[in-house]
């Protein structure tokens, strides 16, 4: 960039400012100028985007100090770069300002917690609350963003050693709740096992008794005669060889010997009292 004589070069994206005599006259675009010998180049702008970098140390509602960094983008406004240029020395000094005073005057008015979450819209209502303050100057705000949030690293630890804790209690009840399904279930399942195992004892035996009728019947039929007594005689006497079969099969199984003649009597007593009974 440079000036000579009569000419004046100005770089690309760069605004330059004429003054005459040390008036404002206007602006010259990029590229290579012709000026009026008594016209001077006052200064340039750039017309690029500006990143500005604040930090910020506030509290919020719930008492708590946190360090805000916030991302501010500005830019000269088209056909304002007069005001950019003459109204303040250090905008970007001017911008920061407005933008510390609304971000102190928002913090406060969040929780911890809050403020996360709402940190959007505390960007929003930054950027329009000072871009009408702003555009007064020939700047834009063309975003506020609020890039961290740091409460500390003793606030930090505390809040994730909550975060854990409740965690850990829902986990504990979820582990209980669990715990009393599967004890729930279990009954269930046990008590529908008791009923399908009765179900299959009282169908057993409904055959049972049937086999023995049938028995009874084809016996009188094929030995006339008989008396039921006789006829209950020979059915124990096969149930009781079944029974020594079935003991013999089994290796792990025990015979229970019933002690002397009249322990033996009473129960053939016992059993066709009971067959009897079945019967009719």
């Amino acid at each position: 960039m440079g000036q000579l004589l009569c000419y004046t070069c100005v770089e690309q994206s760069d605004v330059a400012l004429l003054e005459t005599c040390g008036k404002y006259v206007g602006t010259a675009g990029p590229g290579c100028h012709c000026i009026l010998p008594w016209t001077s180049k006052a200064g340039t702008l750039s017309m690029r985007l500006y990143e500005h970098n604040i930090h910020i140390r506030s509290k919020t509602k719930d008492n708590v100090f946190v360090n805000i960094r916030l991302t501010v983008h500005v830019q000269v406004i088209p056909g304002r770069e007069n005001s950019a240029f003459y109204s303040v020395e250090a905008p970007l000094k001017v911008i920061q300002s407005y933008v510390e005073n609304c971000v102190e005057t928002k913090i406060p008015l969040y929780n911890l917690d809050a403020l996360f979450i709402e940190r959007g819209t505390i960007s929003q209502q930054l950027k329009s609350e000072t871009d009408a303050v702003i555009e007064g100057y020939g700047w834009d705000i063309v975003s506020a963003l609020i890039t961290e949030i740091d409460p500390g690293a003793a606030m930090t630890e505390a809040i994730n050693s909550i975060q854990k804790n409740q965690r850990l209690r829902v986990a504990v009840v979820d582990e209980a709740e669990t715990k009393k399904m599967r004890r729930i279930r279990a009954a269930e399942a046990a008590c529908e096992s008791r009923r399908l195992a009765g179900r299959g004892l009282a169908e057993q035996r409904k055959a049972i008794v049937a086999g023995l009728r049938k028995s009874v019947t084809e016996m009188r039929q094929d030995v006339p005669g008989l008396s039921n007594e006789e006829v209950l005689n020979l059915l124990m006497i096969n149930q009781y060889y079944d029974t020594m079969k079935n003991v013999t099969e089994n290796s792990s199984g025990s015979l229970l010997f019933m002690e002397g003649a009249t322990g033996l009597q009473s129960y053939s007593r016992d059993l066709r009292n009971g067959v009897a009974q079945v019967m009719r």
